[in-house]
């Protein structure tokens, strides 16, 4: 059996690398045939989707380009999927971005808000608009031969610092915070609608946004979290994408509000 039905439908924001084009793949590769992938840069999105494309010829991928940060972009970024698809079932919310390194006492206003502005408003924005659109559609049997309905399911990209403080990166905090409590949030007032909204927290991830990190203002910082784990490796953006394919499938039907670590047993030091 695969994890997903031919007719499930596929959102991913943030898709055009790193973590989220590591989950677009996964959801093709077990068993997606209708995906959206959402991204702010034409030309990466062209290069993932020709990538996709490639790995799954019998796939239909539509290009949206986006800002996630845009209640328009956002609003018409569902409506495109739902004109060319008919529905939507499964949603993966991984745009997002560092920034404002440094204590607080040495920060602007402005560095603040840009972090907030992606990796807060743009979750809310893609989420409520994710959660409107399932609330339009009727419930639907579980892919696993229970007796069970579901109208959908959306994974948000936390953090490790969605549960602990590292120095000199508070905005970064307190929005990686703020997304989980929005997705218990979201996974209380929903849940008996039948939607599922978790939470995947991944550690140090190898991927272009953390290498630029890791080479800058962030180096000490990355071999303190690294050494930390008692993995004591970076994790690869597939390792991710293993976790969020299970969580969006019927396979995680009892699993909501729930924050998975994906740390190399950071949390658990």
């Amino acid at each position: 059996m695969s994890d997903f039905t031919p007719e499930t439908v596929a959102f991913v924001t943030g898709a055009a690398s790193g973590i989220g084009l590591a989950v677009a793949r996964q959801l093709l590769l077990d068993g997606i045939l209708q995906i959206a992938i959402l991204d702010i840069s034409p030309s990466t999105l062209t290069a993932a989707s020709t990538s996709l494309q490639a790995s799954s010829p019998k796939a239909k991928i539509l290009q949206i380009k986006a800002d996630c940060s845009s209640e328009g972009d956002v609003n018409g970024a569902v409506e495109k999927t739902v004109a060319e698809f008919g529905r939507l079932d499964v949603c993966f919310n991984a745009a997002g971005m560092g920034g404002g390194f440094g204590g607080i006492a040495e920060l602007e206003v402005s560095e603040l808000d840009r972090v907030l502005e992606l990796n807060l408003r743009g979750v809310w924005l893609c989420e409520r608009a994710q959660i409107r659109q399932f609330l339009k559609q009727e419930m639907r049997a579980v892919n696993t031969g229970l007796p069970l309905q579901t109208r959908g399911a959306i994974v948000n990209v936390g953090s490790l610092t969605s549960h602990f403080a590292i120095p000199n990166l508070s905005p970064y905090i307190m929005s990686k915070h703020a997304v989980l409590g929005l997705t218990k949030a979201d996974a209380l007032d929903y849940g008996p609608q039948g939607i599922r909204v978790n939470c995947i927290c991944p550690g140090w991830i190898s991927t272009k946004m953390t290498s630029a990190l890791v080479d800058g203002k962030m180096s000490q910082m990355g071999e303190t979290v690294i050494s930390r784990a008692p993995m004591s490796r970076w994790g690869h953006p597939e390792e991710i994408a293993y976790m969020t394919s299970f969580l969006l499938s019927d396979r995680a039907s009892f699993v909501t509000g729930a924050s998975m670590n994906v740390d190399g047993g950071y949390s658990a030091v």
